[in-house]
């Protein structure tokens, strides 16, 4: 039961999350109209600025497992523990692991494990980007990281206290468990720093400090991490500076998609296993059942998430959105122009074929008639043939004598049944009559289908036909 709420919940917030994602702040298009500047003389308070100047290629942060990192904007630890990982699938079997993982699991298995070291991220409280200082609150970087060797590391007094020692790519501690378990490492990246970088946000009393360039603060907007703040140090003059942030975007954007597609993915799956759940313990069946839960699952996964992603682009876009209408309206109305030129070249030649202006009456009449034809060709009209005409009598209003008159004319005018394209010729025919009072509707197309399945020829023969009346009226 607990799946049939845990699963529409997760689709629901997915969706969102999905839908607000399109709709994310555009720092790259932010950064882009920021006026540059190349001087903090007589600059206006408040000014959304870009200012290109270097940084002390030997700027020193702070470490805390370890002494300092020199040479770095900004320093990511990543910390880990070895340790037990309980999963339980569907129909309530365990399985145990041992894995890295970077929060410990509570669980039976991991009872008495502690966990001393923690991830976290090293920035300094300002920056220096040629003659501007930098505030560090809210900073946001857009950089690819490097990993950090651990062999240009120095363990700090507080590293040697918890017996952190360097370990191949990692610094670990090791507890000295059976199986390792709650050994402890950390890995470090960062982002080198370049020998010119630029600064985008807002210029007050001449520092740099953030701008929010629009509001964002509730739950999924920290969901998908969605800060609306413009205040940035990128690597590069500016204009290789905006091409980073230009990529980064895009990247973070695709990230969220991905994940919010598993993630509605992941939905269905849990809601529909939840529902069919006992039918997984029956032999032959219940493997079936896990296959088709996970087939419906991805289709509709699939289908919403690219829905809610076309919507939400088209909504956040109005632009695009009014331009893909006009260009749909513009090919529709020319569809409609050449579909009524066309029609009105079948009509004239069939006009001309039969000597007179043909009316509607007369092409519903000839139309029925050459149905008729195509029924008879085997000399008999079956149970299935007989439904089928009497649809389209009743679709066309006609009453039992009127349909019984036609069948006869139809009888009275069969024509030379041994001529081996006879089946061809009415059905050509017919598709003529089609197109002569307009657009072939869809029961017109059934119609053409089925006499043409009961002919023995296939929907491309029919649309070589239509091709080929078109082409020669």
């Amino acid at each position: 039961m607990g799946g049939i709420v845990v699963g529409p919940v997760i689709i629901f917030f997915s969706v969102l999350a999905l839908w607000k994602n399109e709709g994310r702040f555009d720092y790259y298009r932010a950064a882009k109209n920021t006026t540059p500047i190349v001087s903090l003389i007589d600059q206006n308070n408040g000014g959304i600025i870009s200012y290109t100047g270097p940084i002390d290629s030997q700027l020193t942060i702070p470490g805390n497992y370890v002494d300092s990192f020199i040479g770095q904007m900004m320093v990511r630890r990543t910390a880990e523990i070895y340790a037990w990982d309980r999963d339980e699938d569907d129909e309530g079997h365990v399985s145990w692991s041992m894995e890295w993982m970077g929060n410990l699991q509570s669980n039976s298995r991991n009872n008495g494990v502690r966990q001393s070291l923690s991830s976290h991220d090293f920035i300094l409280d300002e920056y220096q980007v040629g003659e501007l200082t930098v505030d560090s609150n809210s900073i946001e970087f857009v950089d690819s990281y490097e990993p950090i060797p651990v062999s240009q590391l120095t363990i700090s007094p507080a590293g040697i206290e918890v017996e952190l020692h360097a370990s191949g790519e990692y610094l670990s501690i090791k507890k000295k468990q059976a199986s390792n378990l709650g050994d402890e490492r950390v890995s470090y990246k960062g982002i080198p720093i370049a020998s010119t970088t630029t600064y985008f946000g807002k210029l007050e009393k001449g520092r740099g400090v953030r701008h929010q360039a629009v509001e964002r603060g509730g739950f999924l907007d920290g969901l998908i991490q969605d800060t609306g703040i413009l205040h940035h140090i990128v690597s590069g003059e500016r204009d290789v500076a905006l091409k980073t942030m230009k990529s980064h975007l895009r990247m973070v954007k695709w990230l969220f998609r991905g994940v919010g597609v598993l993630a509605t993915i992941i939905g269905f799956s849990i809601t529909f296993s939840s529902i069919v759940g006992i039918l997984y313990h029956i032999p032959f069946i219940g493997p079936i059942v896990q296959w088709g839960v996970a087939g419906v699952s991805v289709v509709l996964g699939l289908t919403l998430s690219v829905l809610t992603i076309i919507a939400s682009f088209l909504f956040y876009h109005p632009i695009t959105l009014v331009l893909t209408l006009l260009i749909v309206g513009i090919l529709f109305y020319w569809l409609q122009q050449r579909a009524v030129a066309k029609q009105k070249q079948v009509k004239s030649s069939l006009d001309k074929k039969m000597g007179h202006s043909i009316g509607e009456m007369e092409l519903e009449e000839l139309e029925f008639v050459e149905l008729v034809k195509l029924a008879l060709l085997d000399q008999k009209v079956d149970v299935n043939e007989r439904k089928h005409l009497a649809e389209w009598a009743r679709k066309h209003g006609w009453d039992k004598d009127k349909m019984t008159a036609m069948v006869a004319v139809a009888k009275n005018n069969q024509g030379d049944l041994a001529d081996p394209k006879y089946s061809e010729k009415h059905l050509k025919n017919l598709i003529q009559l089609g197109l002569a009072d307009g657009n072939l509707s869809a029961f017109e197309w059934r119609t053409i289908s089925k006499a043409a399945d009961e002919i023995g020829l296939g929907r491309m023969d029919v649309q070589r036909l239509i091709y080929s009346i078109q082409q020669t009226s």
